[in-house]
């Protein structure tokens, strides 16, 4: 377990596999967020480890970052998933998590969550191969 900045700078190098079934999540998801994801899945493109507080006493984990790969990745039937876990020594953020405290409605993954990781990755696209890109743009 490491401290939540930690996780959250480097989930990859904190990632461990946890019981899918140990898991909980806020339902607070866009379901357009979830079927990106789950196309990922599908594709066998990588998904980013989701970061969740393990409970102080009990071997159950909320997610605290990650809730569309979540669904996505329950869907698809995986049985484990990578995660970072983050330390919990009294529960609260445990309570916070499971409860929902700390995930955005779903209209913010709409309106703003998803256009900026389109506009991310077309300007990730756009730097890997800028003359294509422009040659794609000019022929709309």
């Amino acid at each position: 377990m490491v401290d939540l900045i930690t996780a959250y700078k480097d989930p990859e190098g904190h990632a461990r596999e946890i019981d899918i079934n140990r898991i909980v999540a806020d339902e607070k998801v866009h379901d357009e967020g979830v079927a990106r994801y789950a196309k990922h899945v599908k594709e066998g493109k990588h998904v980013k480890p989701l970061i969740v507080i393990k409970h102080p006493k009990r071997d159950e984990y909320a997610v605290l970052d990650g809730h569309h790969r979540f669904r996505a990745l329950k869907k698809a039937g995986m049985k484990t998933v990578r995660c970072a876990v983050v330390e919990d020594y009294v529960g609260l953020g445990f309570r916070l998590t499971k409860n929902g405290y700390f995930q955005p409605p779903p209209e913010l993954t709409k309106y703003v969550r998803i256009p900026a990781m389109q506009l991310r990755d077309y300007l990730t696209e756009f730097l890997k191969e800028p003359e294509k890109m422009l040659k794609a743009q000019m022929k709309r």
